[in-house]
């Protein structure tokens, strides 16, 4: 545990992404607190959270040890960060849409199919940004 508490610490230090993560996670579990939601709501927004944490966790992570084994600039090993980000972004994304669906219908009664417009826009976003024919 000495070991896994002192590797958060560094993380939290060194890396602002995760610090501002990490504030935001902590707002939405907060107001969780004093809203009328129920257990499953509870994890769902638990786990929205802690995936994004883990994610730039890791993404942190693969920098670092890409970092270390390549310091001169590397076309694949940029490709390879740029996807490592991009697998935080899926998690962020995942975290809103769960956001919209749990405080969307408590706070503004929106029907919690509002998620899945934000995912399907997210996704065709991801299509349209996508050059034809892979590269």
């Amino acid at each position: 545990m000495k070991f896994a508490f002192k590797g958060l610490s560094s993380l939290h230090k060194s890396e602002r992404n995760f610090r501002i993560q990490t504030f935001i996670g902590l707002i939405v579990l907060v107001i969780a607190l004093f809203m009328d939601i129920n257990e499953y709501e509870v994890l769902w927004l638990s786990f929205s959270v802690m995936l994004v944490l883990l994610m730039e966790g890791l993404n942190t992570v693969v920098e670092k040890m890409l970092d270390l084994l390549y310091p001169e600039y590397n076309a694949l090993v940029g490709k390879i960060k740029d996807i490592s980000a991009a697998v935080v972004l899926i998690a962020a994304v995942f975290s809103i849409v769960a956001g919209i669906t749990i405080f969307g219908k408590v706070l503004f009664k929106f029907n919690p199919k509002y998620g899945i417009i934000v995912a399907v826009v997210f996704i065709l976003l991801i299509k349209a940004l996508s050059p034809k024919g892979g590269e």
